[in-house]
């Protein structure tokens, strides 16, 4: 099985990652501590990577291995 459809467009996880980063400080600005904020960004990274990934994947003729 080929690979190379596995991953979506690295622009993709770039946009999403940096436009919900944004939205989560908007959020929660001074309203938690430092190390709190980098543990909610790594579950949000880790969830918004796999989410990516799988609807890559899901889409027909994408993520399978095989070509349009």
């Amino acid at each position: 099985m080929a690979t190379e459809n596995k991953w979506a467009p690295w622009w993709v996880y770039v946009v999403v990652i940096v436009g919900c980063n944004f939205a989560k400080q908007r959020l929660i600005e001074d309203r938690v501590p430092g190390a709190a904020n980098v543990a909610i960004t790594v579950v949000m990274v880790a969830v918004l990577v796999a989410a990516i990934t799988a609807i890559h994947r899901a889409r027909p003729g994408r993520g399978a291995g095989t070509r349009p």
